[in-house]
């Protein structure tokens, strides 16, 4: 189950969204399981991912309970069917109290429904699989300050290898400040010539509109995808 960094999250729905979702998700280390009531959908996500698989009716009770989600941190509800994504997110806000739900809005015209209920929503065609992963705050990216309403102090590993891994023209490309690095559990303030590696940790100070840029050049890449 969750520990101090991986989550336990519950996927509802297997469509192309889910199906992003719980593949990226459980690449970075957080324990899956996604519920959907067609059996192909399911099989389609293949034989590398190591999560949960549930065939049924996507608000049954008692697929939810094989879910476990009675210990759920998170449930994303992302079917094609507002109906459901409504159902599912009030059942396990309003009877099972999951700390963190969010519900993908098929038709804008309804979202004032979700507003009314109190969901949390997202809408894939505007934001994509990309800004929900990063409300779930993964693996990658801990938030470590908020220091006002636009400015945070975070950290991250990098994943990948970037032509861009100068201190100084990352600083500048974008509008960050690196103070630290964490190399092999020793952390050193960084010179501006000095270069980041695969495996490293940085700590930095960025504006928050600048994030998510940042996070996918040294990021596992995730895909954004349209419903």
């Amino acid at each position: 189950m969750a520990g101090e960094e991986s989550m336990y999250i519950i996927i509802i729905g297997c469509g192309r969204l889910g199906n992003s979702l719980a593949s990226d998700l459980s690449d970075f280390g957080h324990d899956v399981c996604i519920i959907d009531r067609d059996g192909g959908r399911l099989d389609a996500l293949g034989s590398g991912f190591n999560g949960q698989r549930i065939k049924g009716i996507e608000f049954d009770s008692d697929k939810l309970t094989e879910g476990g989600i009675q210990q759920a941190d998170a449930l994303l509800a992302v079917t094609s069917d507002d109906n459901i994504n409504i159902t599912i997110s009030m059942i396990a806000d309003k009877i099972y109290h999951v700390p963190l739900v969010v519900a993908r809005v098929n038709d804008p015209s309804r979202k004032y429904i979700y507003d009314k209920l109190n969901i949390e929503t997202i809408n894939p065609v505007r934001l994509g699989a990309e800004l929900l992963i990063n409300r779930l705050n993964v693996k990658n990216c801990d938030v470590i300050s908020q220091l006002d309403s636009d400015y945070e102090m975070i950290s991250f590993m990098v994943d990948k290898q970037n032509p861009t891994n100068v201190i100084s023209e990352i600083e500048k490309k974008y509008s960050c400040i690196i103070s630290g690095i964490d190399r092999n559990a020793k952390v050193s303030l960084p010179k501006q010539e000095e270069k980041v590696q695969h495996g490293d940790r940085i700590f930095c100070t960025i504006h928050k509109k600048d994030m998510a840029k940042l996070l996918r050049t040294f990021s596992k890449e995730i895909p954004v995808w349209n419903p």
